[in-house]
Parts: structure tokens; sequence; C-alpha cells
């Protein structure tokens, strides 16, 4: 079985543009081993994770350019002994490196509970490793198989204005459900970006009812280069987040809403990250963050309606419900308040 998974893991190395079905398939009934940087254990002693956990001390990469973590997983325990080698990996004083070792499907809930998590890595040898990325992990953690086929997004805001003189490339994709012949279009002087990249697209427009498709993160490089050369520093901020919420980077746009909090954003900073809570099944962080959050900006709605629903979500309904009333006392006339505050009185 061991020998299969790393197959597999070698052929989407080597096509990264091929359909997962039979390794995604293969990881939910194999077992995994993670790295972990933790006390040293005493002899015959046995450490479980048994639920997600922000403090789970496992090993992750920083993205340097966008400042999510990709975790990286491993299908036997001599990899794991592979990469800390070929690193050249030092542990901090008083730590030690240990494999963990999960059984079939069990590591993908875990990871979720990972602060700014991106996805994972699934990793043979230094030369050979596969990016999971976060809504793929989360079919995994639920026992399911990912979409086949690129992932294809809207554009998450009203246009992309490109600058007048900008060289642009066009070239050809492998056919899409729904097109036969779609075309891909680039930015050279904007970044570069890997092959396993055109699994995820975002669709522009061109005028004249014409589109064609882009890789998110090459996307996120063509901001990037078009508002510096506009000198909207706070528009590509704004655009940027919105991007990363609407291509599902939720990891990566946490670290952005850390980024801001450390700059002195913090209120728009904790409305983006309820929103990355909620939207990632971490209701306890979003509950604890909205309750802080109504105390402290109490005019900011979002918090009170992010609160109730994550509240809500763990079943903590009395407390829902009071909010529910404040802030509805607060808010007197807006509709999704008073529907929310309808549903828990019924609930009730």
């Amino acid at each position: 079985m061991v020998e299969n998974l790393e197959h597999l893991i070698r052929r989407a190395f080597v096509d990264p543009r091929s359909p997962r079905t039979a390794l995604f398939k293969e990881l939910l009934r194999s077992e995994t081993y993670l790295l972990t940087v933790d006390e040293p254990l005493k002899d015959g002693e046995m450490k479980r994770v048994a639920a997600p956990d922000s403090s789970f001390p496992v090993w992750a990469d920083k993205d340097p350019e966008l400042g999510g973590v990709w975790v990286p997983v491993f299908p036997a325990r001599d990899r794991v002994r592979d990469f800390v080698a070929a690193r050249k990996l030092k542990t901090p004083r008083g730590k030690e490196f240990l494999w963990m070792g999960h059984m079939p499907g069990q590591v993908f809930g875990l990871l979720r509970g990972v602060q700014r998590f991106a996805g994972i890595r699934l990793f043979l040898d230094p030369g050979v490793s596969i990016a999971v990325p976060w809504n793929e992990v989360r079919a995994l953690s639920e026992g399911k198989i990912a979409d086949e086929g690129p992932k294809r997004y809207e554009l998450p805001f009203e246009r992309l204005i490109i600058p007048a003189g900008a060289r642009l490339s066009f070239g050809r994709l492998k056919p899409l459900p729904g097109e036969d012949k779609p075309r891909l279009l680039l930015m050279p002087e904007a970044g570069r970006f890997a092959p396993e990249d055109l699994r995820r697209l975002v669709r522009l427009p061109l005028g004249g009812g014409r589109h064609a498709w882009t890789p998110c993160r090459h996307f996120l490089q063509i901001l990037r280069r078009v508002t510096a050369d506009d000198g909207g520093a706070d528009r590509y901020l704004e655009d940027l987040f919105a991007s990363l919420l609407a291509f599902e980077m939720y990891g990566e746009a946490e670290a952005l809403c850390e980024w801001f909090e450390h700059r002195g954003h913090e209120a728009y900073a904790w409305v983006g990250l309820s929103a990355i809570y909620g939207r990632c099944g971490r209701m306890d962080e979003c509950a604890a963050l909205c309750r802080r959050a109504v105390a402290k900006y109490p005019e900011e709605r979002s918090f009170h309606v992010n609160g109730i629903r994550a509240l809500t979500a763990l079943g903590r309904t009395e407390e829902a419900a009071r909010c529910a009333a404040a802030a509805t006392a607060r808010f007197p006339g807006d509709k999704v308040l008073a529907d929310l505050s309808a549903q828990l009185s019924v609930s009730a």
C-alpha cells in the first residue's frame, strides 16, 4: 500500500495537471506521518492528538510570499527521517523531532486546526513533493474526494484594469467542462508560478463576451504588479484580501489579517479573522474572537452576526439567543439579525 501511494505521488509530481482521484482514494485508506517538534518521549510513552488544536506542535513551512503555512505529510516513516536529514534541521533546546503516525484519513481533520493553514505537501524526497490546498484537505477530512479538474473561480471584484503597455502572453489550456478551447492569460513580468498552480484558475473577462483564465497564484502576482504601478497600496490590500477569500486561500488570508493587526488595524483584522474562522469551521475561535470584538467595537455589526452564527453552530443556543436579542436592540430593523433572532426563538 505504501508503494502504491508513493507511486501516485510521484505520478502527480511528474504531471501536476493530471486527475488525482486515485491519489486521494489511496490517501484515505493509507497511514500517513507528520514531523512534530515536542518534548522527548520516555521509554514506551506514546502521545496521541485526537482533535484539531492550534497548539499542535507540527512542523510546517511558511509560504515566503503569501504567509500561509504548508504542513509536510509523509507516506512512510523513513520519508520523515530523510526530510530532516536533507534539510539539516535543528530542534530548539529541550525538544526533539518525532514522527507521528495516523490511521487512514485521520490526519486531514487534525491539520485544519493549525494556524494559518494553507494546505499540505505530500513529500517523497527533497526533489519530489506535491501541494494539496485547503479546499482539497477539507474534502479529505470529510472522507470525500475533491472535485477533479482545475478548480475555477470568478473574479472577486468588478474588474481588473491592466495598465496600457503591459506585456501579456496568451496560450491554450486543456479543455475544461463546457469549454473546448480555454485561453490562458499570463503577465510574464508579474512573476513565475509552478505548473501545479494551473489546478486553480480564475476567469478574467476580456470584453466583448470573451474571457481568459489565469492561475490564482499568478493572478495575485498580477494584482500586486498592477496596483503597485497605479500607486494604490490600500486598494491592493483590500483586493488581495477579497481574492484570498474568494479563492479559499484561508491560511494566506489569516496571515494577512495578522499583518493588519500588527500594523494597528485591529478592527479590520478582526472582521477578516471572524469571517475566516466561520468559513473554516473554527467556531470556538470565532465565538471567542467575536465576544472580545463586540465588547471593544460594539458598532461593528459583523461581529454580532458572526458571533451569533458561531455560537449556534456550537450548540450554545441560549447564549446565542441572548447575543441576538442584544444585537437586534442595537441594530433595530436589521433583517439578518432579526432572522437569526427569530430562528433562535423557534429552536428554544
